[in-house]
């Protein structure tokens, strides 16, 4: 089976590439760059360079495919709040291009999209599953909902077999993400390996669900393997619990000094006076029903998760006798 992953050199897919490699599966790594050379002894990797907004690209990308894990997108929330027309373009077109192109197709094709829990909105009760209604306040949220949507129609339309993953708050050691505003944790955990301060809006009383990389990962792989799942419908994708910024930091402060010795300071400092309104949520996911249909587990919580990154972009040194 060849497996098509877009997005393939961002930081889940990174992530992804190196899990399905190490399986042996066949790989169509699709990227807006220009490939970079990458080998893996047990896996076929061809890596195309296509603007997804063609559906011509999509075409060439989809021939001989046997799934779809659709990564690529432009998540940065201010940059989409500042150009709506330009994030449309960037992130809900791709998603109309494929659709197009597989209409071409004898066969629904597999499509696993990586959507996001914030489609919520800020005004919900904990914790969140697919029952929550949808109120989202961003332009990026409102666009990741619109591709959802596009997928879902694809699939009663018998074009596709879609389903969304609504992933939230995702860390740990793997690929680096391209978006400064993205992934605070990895950000705040590179600070204190670097002996730097960890700066903390406020009292960091907001609630967040930090999902390992490593189970967002599994979980695309279980929905690949699961057909059921690709029902047009989204699932939420959480690690089912919830910690404070503040909490967050300290188990970072904490892990640094056991692991490394060194002590990092936690500086609290005020809100911008930008910071939209998402940015000021409290989450925490219920991931009970995508648990259910396809037996996936998150296998790491907080601070857990925390010491596999320093374990990992660290090692301790091996004792010489």
């Amino acid at each position: 089976m060849t497996y098509v992953i877009t997005g393939a050199r961002g930081y889940i897919g990174s992530v992804m590439v190196t899990r399905l490699a190490g399986e042996g599966r066949a790989l169509r790594l699709v990227s807006r760059a220009a490939a970079v050379p990458m080998a893996a002894a047990n896996a076929t990797i061809e890596q195309v360079q296509a603007d997804l907004r063609d559906e011509a690209c999509w075409r060439t990308v989809l021939d001989g495919a046997q799934a779809v894990v659709h990564l690529s997108s432009r998540t940065d929330l201010r940059a989409a709040e500042a150009d709506p027309t330009g994030d449309d373009n960037l992130n809900v077109e791709p998603v109309r291009a494929l659709v197009r192109a597989a209409e071409h197709r004898s066969t629904p094709l597999p499509v696993v999209f990586a959507s996001t829990v914030t489609i919520v909105g800020c005004e919900h009760a904990n914790p969140v599953d697919e029952q929550t209604p949808d109120r989202p306040r961003s332009v990026y949220d409102r666009h990741k909902l619109e591709c959802e949507t596009i997928l879902r129609n694809a699939t009663q339309r018998g074009i596709l077999r879609a389903c969304s993953l609504r992933l939230s708050n995702v860390y740990g050691c793997g690929g680096t993400s391209i978006n400064a505003n993205r992934g605070v944790l990895n950000v705040m955990l590179n600070r204190a390996l670097g002996g730097e301060p960890l700066t903390l809006f406020g009292d960091g009383g907001y609630i967040r669900d930090y999902t390992h990389v490593d189970d967002v990962v599994d979980a695309f792989c279980r929905a690949l393997g699961n057909p059921g799942v690709c029902d047009g419908r989204y699932y939420v994708i959480a690690s089912g619990r919830g910690h404070s910024l503040a909490e967050a930091y300290a188990f970072i402060a904490e892990s640094v000094l056991e692991h490394t010795g060194r002590h990092v300071d936690i500086r609290r400092i005020p809100e911008p006076p930008d910071l939209h309104e998402i940015e000021k949520r409290n989450f925490i996911g219920n991931p009970r029903l995508f648990m259910e249909r396809t037996d996936w587990r998150p296998r790491f919580d907080l601070r857990a998760g925390i010491h596999d990154y320093l374990v990992r972009a660290v090692p301790r040194p091996v004792p010489v006798h």
